[in-house]
């Protein structure tokens, strides 16, 4: 459940590497990168006598285990009662914290201290708060009683606090008791271990983000996208379906992608469901329908097992999410249907954008408006073509002639145009002529024929590999499929160069293949030409249902070299199946998702028992190089492959332990240069390696109960790439590491690297960001080739040989200040040209030199400096996020510092897109903003910038105030759809805001009212977070848009007046206010979520029965509350009361047939037997305790 906070939508891409936020899972087996932009995402608040070896270490281990970014700090980092510097610096990095309140939290300096930065973190916006009372009743915490009372006392008779300093944690106390929790006072059996989960749960659900990568194969496209944004146009709150249409490899899902990244910063949730047209073939239409629906939900993979169950779970759980979804080439009218049959399975305000080369599927009543996407002009097309062709964005003269021919030959196809320039770019000028000629005479709609005359100019071995990764390897990484191949025989880099440089082939952002469907499409009917058609002839058999149709006729399969199989309950795997492929050298035999060895698309969880006799005088498939087995047991032997001749071995997500049989048999495996043992959960200690003396790739990541890594790994001379991502109980690596190692990613290796990593000269890859070390050796400046190094928290010692690296593309340093630390970025960095992206947040830093003009994105974060750096030539720069203050000779924070405005170096970043600055330096903007800054879309501001009056760029988007004394102008911004206003204490009434304004949060203690005529001024209003406006009686008449209504703290609102007019609300949160009575007129349609909590004056609540899409009520500490009225609606499924001790009893539920889950806690009077007997069939609980989650 939601705590108090809003429910933010953002635009930011802090995770997902785009992240990420819905979630783009791609269905070419694509892995979810994580970049967030915090160095932490949750801290953890506790006193560490009261919970440390219990319930704080299950929700750490559990967060972490979730690949969340915990911080818990160690006891023995407190000296004395002085305030850490890493922990308020890991406090104002987190996206979430979570204090955990119990008996003795009130009594730690620490704690309060610690809870005092995380409120005033809370009130400027950049953070939730998620309160646990472990052993205290919310109430003690809120009003500082019984224990918490003696707490205080202690520390007045003490007398080393001030008053101010008293009342400050007392203000922070109560304000977080206020905030819905969860409240495990009182509860007997907690379940630690499962609670934790749950709590961890909830995190994850609110920190997932998303964001598509999109191919730079197009050129002025901006005209189509903005006829489409056109059709979709700019009304929040009206459902839109979109249909594109167009010859495959006219760029459909390009300009889609291109949409779909615009409009992804005005939605919470969104879904990108890839290739439906070849996926739905081999996964099927409903485990899409999961992947929609998880996304969405943000919940594990639900199971579907039918197209109808997915509708129905679709139809009944989204459609009060307000969605963005991408469904890419569609085939079919039923693929539609299958997701969208109707525009009321999502809620008000989605947008749907469907691309398909069929326009006939897309003339059905749903779909809105229609869109062809034209081919390209002779201009686009020329300018295309010479990007491929000559490198250059224009032919010369003297090349125009045989560029015309070509441009007429593509007609307008952007893939055709990539294609043939690419091809012509790799062949001599004097035979372009022969080459044209022989395109000119392929009729025009044959459009694989023009690709094909690519693949035909290819040399065996290179056509052999294009064949193979158009059957096999898309979506695999790069650099381990390259092993398939003999390096002796085919030359695999080489010929992937050669691939990508005629455009068949790419590389993406994560060093995966990617191929256009067409091309793709090519290279699977040119295997099926080969065999005539003729399945038990064919060379390579991808799609899984047909591999095990052929693999179950008698016939022999000679030819057959790589098959994909699906596991199969029904009738296990016989060894005579495999007897007869004697020629097999790629087996995948899909049982889990998640592999890099495998495409996530085909993949499906099973489990593995007894598939082979285990008879080791029996050698199955003696030409095999890749094999692939998810989720073996530890009973399963591969003593019946012949092993011999393997390259790559990938047992991911396996059961098997270090006692497993099998790896006896892997000494066989003397050519083995890649071994995958990811999520291998159960492995505590890796195999002997001395057998494998050629492997290259070790691959140990979330091997959670991992903790010792063979020494024999030192004897692996040709080890390039060790990965040992989120292994946690690893706490050492060998001493002696392989010079020629790449990639060495999250050694979580004591407290520092040995001295020997230094000989790592090939190293590409450093990443220590969830380690303990703390400082890196000086001869890291002999790694030349070093293009990423992020550094974790622990971090005391940078060396200067850093700073010297010019290879560097990213840095990241997430260091802890110390007082006796200083560090220095050497003025050699201004020499790097490759650097991208710096990102620093340790706390003592004197003096930034001039920085690359390279840099796109900065961040300097919790820095205490006494200059503002100068940054006037960084004028690439996209993202600049800066948090600095000055400290005094002490080492503390300074007070007031004299301010400055803003350095005029701000007007030569004109390419900014978002800035944060949150600075003890900066007083004031430049009043002309919209002219320096016209591509700026959020902005977040805490502190008195606004001085003067200020000109807002009319591209915003995001903007975000805190701790200001006046307000600009904002009311002529077109594209602002949110809006926070935060801790300022001026502000006495609203502004006057923009109509296009969807979002507004306003915790402000001084607004005396909202205006009368909010209806009118804010008529796209979507989302209302009102906080502690201690004058509001009552709610004036609201938008009719509203879906999202919540209210904290509101002291004298005592009625929310008739919200009958509010026909799209689905969710109201009411805590802490005066409210009296709940009247509505006419039932809310749309309404599916009501909890009220706090409410001591609300007697009755009037009947819900009319009331039909309510899914989920809750009523708790609402103790007068003597009676619901009525019925409750048959729509309901969870209801939960909690100390409500006036409540004598409920509505019959006996009706109510969709009801699942029943909690009823502390509540003396009601009748639980008489309510237990009527939900026989449903999951009950009753007691004194209450854990809810408000």
């Amino acid at each position: 459940m939601e705590s108090g906070a809003k429910r933010r939508r953002t635009g930011e891409n802090d995770g997902t590497a785009g992240g990420a936020s819905s979630t783009h899972t791609s269905t070419e087996g694509q892995e979810v990168a994580n970049s967030s932009g915090y160095d932490y995402e949750v801290f953890l608040s506790f006193r560490g006598p009261d919970t440390r070896a219990g319930f704080t270490n299950f929700l750490y281990t559990s967060l972490n285990d979730a690949g969340i970014r915990t911080f818990k700090d160690d006891e023995e980092l407190r000296v004395g009662e002085e305030f850490a510097p890493e922990l308020l610096q890991a406090i104002n990095q987190s996206n979430i914290s979570i204090p955990i309140f119990s008996k003795g939290y009130a009594s730690s300096v620490w704690c309060l201290k610690e809870l005092v930065r995380i409120v005033e973190c809370w009130k400027n916006g950049r953070q939730k708060i998620m309160p646990i009372f472990y052993d205290v009743a919310p109430s003690e915490v809120r009003h500082q009683i019984e224990g918490y009372a003696k707490a205080f006392g202690s520390h007045e008779k003490k007398q080393r606090y001030d008053e101010n300093t008293i009342r400050e944690w007392k203000a922070a106390l109560s304000a977080v008791g206020a905030i819905n929790g969860w409240d495990l006072h009182g509860k007997t059996d907690r379940r630690e271990g499962e609670f934790a989960k749950e709590v961890t749960e909830k995190v994850f659900r609110e920190l997932k983000k998303a964001h598509l990568v999109v191919s730079d194969c197009l050129v002025n496209v901006d005209n189509q996208v903005g006829k489409i944004m056109a059709m979709i146009g700019a009304q929040p709150t009206e459902t839109r379906i979109i249909g594109i249409h167009g010859m495959g490899g006219i760029g459909k899902t390009t300009i889609a992608k291109i949409i779909y990244n615009q409009l992804s910063s005005n939605f919470k949730d969104c879904c990108f469901l890839y290739n439906i047209r070849q996926t739905s073939k081999v996964r099927g239409i409903a485990c899409l329908q999961n992947q929609l629906i998880s996304d969405i939900l943000k919940v594990k993979q639900m199971d579907m097992n039918n197209e109808d169950q997915g509708i129905e779970t679709i139809k009944k759980r989204l459609s009060n999410k307000r969605v963005l979804l991408l469904l890419d080439d569609v085939e079919k009218v039923n693929h539609i249907d299958a997701f969208v049959g109707n525009r009321d399975w999502f809620g008000k305000g989605s947008k749907i954008i469907i691309t398909t080369r069929n326009e006939d599927i897309l003339h059905v009543p749903n779909v809105d408006q229609r869109y062809k996407v034209e081919c390209m002009d002779c201009d686009q097309s020329l300018q295309l073509f010479s990007k491929h062709a000559f490198r250059r964005d224009y032919p010369l003269d003297e090349d125009m002639v045989q560029s015309n021919k070509a441009i007429c030959i593509a007609r307008g196809l952007p893939l055709a145009l990539e294609v043939i320039g690419s091809l012509l770019c790799c062949i001599e000028k004097k035979k372009w002529d022969g080459k044209l000629k022989e395109l000119e005479n392929i009729p025009p709609e044959d459009v694989l024929s023009k690709l094909k005359i690519s693949y035909d100019a290819l040399r065996d071995h290179e056509q052999r590999i294009f064949l193979d990764i158009a059957c096999l390897f898309i979506g695999y990484e790069k650099d381990v499929a390259i092993y398939f191949w003999d390096e002796s025989r085919f030359f695999p880099k080489e010929a992937m160069d050669v691939l990508e440089n005629m455009s068949l082939m790419k590389i993406d952002d994560n060093k995966k293949v990617w191929m256009h469907d067409q091309v793709r499409d090519l290279g699977r009917e040119i295997v099926r030409r080969e065999s005539n058609y003729k399945k038990e002839e064919q060379s390579r058999v991808w799609d899984p249902e047909e591999a095990l149709g052929l693999l179950r006729t008698q016939k022999k399969k000679k030819k057959l070299e790589a098959l994909r199989l699906r596991l199969d309950r029904q009738r296990p795997f016989a060894y005579e199946d495999f007897k007869r492929l004697s020629n097999l050298s790629f087996l995948e035999v899909c049982g889990s998702t998640g592999g890099f060895c495998a495409e996530e698309s085909l993949l499906w969880h099973e489990s593995l028992s007894n598939v082979f006799p285990t008879n080791e005088d029996l050698h199955l498939l003696p030409q095999l190089r890749w094999l692939s087995w998810h989720h073996i047991s530890p009973t399963f032997k591969i003593t019946n492959f012949s092993m011999e001749g393997v390259a790559i071995l990938d047992l991911s997500r396996s059961n098997i332990t270090h006692k497993w049989q099998g790896w006896s048999h892997m000494k066989v495996m003397k050519n083995l240069k890649v071994l995958n043992l990811s999520y291998c959960a159960f492995l505590e200690r890796t195999p002997n390696f001395s057998a494998q003396s050629n492997l290259e790739r070790l691959i140990l990541s979330e091997c959670h109960n991992l903790v010792e890594i063979d020494e024999s790994i030192c004897q692996l001379k040709h080890l390039v790439s060790l990965r040992v991502y989120k292994c946690w109980k690893l706490r050492r690596l060998p001493q002696v590491v392989c010079r020629g190692l790449a990639t060495l990613q999250h050694c979580n290796s004591s407290d520092r690297l040995s001295d020997t990593i230094g000989n790592l000269e090939s190293l590409i890859e450093l990443d220590a960001s969830f380690t303990n070390i703390k400082e890196l050796p000086d001869s890291i400046g002999k790694w030349k080739n070093l293009k990423v190094v992020k550094i974790g928290d622990d971090i005391r010692k940078i060396p200067n040989a850093l700073w010297m690296i010019k290879s560097l593309e990213e840095i990241q340093v997430n260091g802890e200040w110390d007082s006796e630390v200083e560090v220095e970025i050497g003025d050699c960095i201004y020499k790097n040209r490759c650097l991208r992206s710096l990102h620093l947040t340790f706390g003592r830093i004197y003096e930034v030199p001039r920085l690359p003009e390279s840099l796109e994105i900065l961040k300097l974060t919790k820095i205490y400096m006494d200059t503002i750096p100068d940054l006037s030539n960084l004028v690439n720069l996209k993202e600049l996020e800066l948090g600095f203050c000055r400290r005094n000779d002490g080492g503390e924070s300074g007070g007031p510092v004299q301010g400055y405005p803003m350095p005029r170096w701000i007007e030569n970043l004109s390419k900014l897109e978002s800035l944060s600055l949150t600075s003890d330096y900066v007083t004031t903007l430049p009043m002309d903003l919209s002219r320096i800054l016209p591509r700026l879309k959020s902005l977040e501001l805490d502190g008195d910038l606004l001085r003067c009056p200020l000109s807002l760029p009319s591209s915003l988007s995001r903007f975000s105030l805190g701790s200001v004394t006046t307000l600009p102008d904002i009311s002529l911004l077109p594209q602002l759809w949110d809006l926070e206003l935060l801790g300022c204490p001026n502000l006495r009434c609203l502004p006057s805001l923009p109509s296009s304004l969807s979002d507004l949060t306003l915790p402000s203690e001084c607004l005396v009212a909202l205006p009368t005529n909010m209806s009118s001024l804010l008529p796209q209003l979507e989302q209302l977070s009102l906080w502690g406006c201690p004058n509001q009686r009552c709610l004036p008449s609201l938008p009719s848009s509203l879906s999202y209504l919540e209210l904290n703290v509101c002291k004298s609102l005592s009625s929310l007046g008739d919200l009958s007019n509010l026909k799209e609300l689905s969710s109201v949160y009411i805590n802490d206010c005066a409210i009296s009575e709940i009247r509505c007129r006419d039932p809310l349609e749309n309404l599916r979520r009501l909890w009220l909590c706090d409410l001591r004056q609300l007697e009755t609540l009037p009947s819900l029965g009319n009331f039909n899409k309510l899914d989920s009520l809750l009523l708790k500490k609402c103790g007068n509350l003597i009676e619901i009225q009525g019925e409750l609606p048959q729509s309901l499924e969870e209801l939960m009361i909690c100390q409500c001790g006036s409540l004598k009893e409920l509505p019959d539920l006996s009706p109510l047939k969709g009801l699942r889950m029943v909690k009823i806690k502390c509540c003396g009077n009601l009748d639980v037997e008489a309510i237990s007997s009527l939900c026989l069939e449903k999951s009950v609980e009753f007691g004194e305790e209450d854990y809810l989650f408000k």
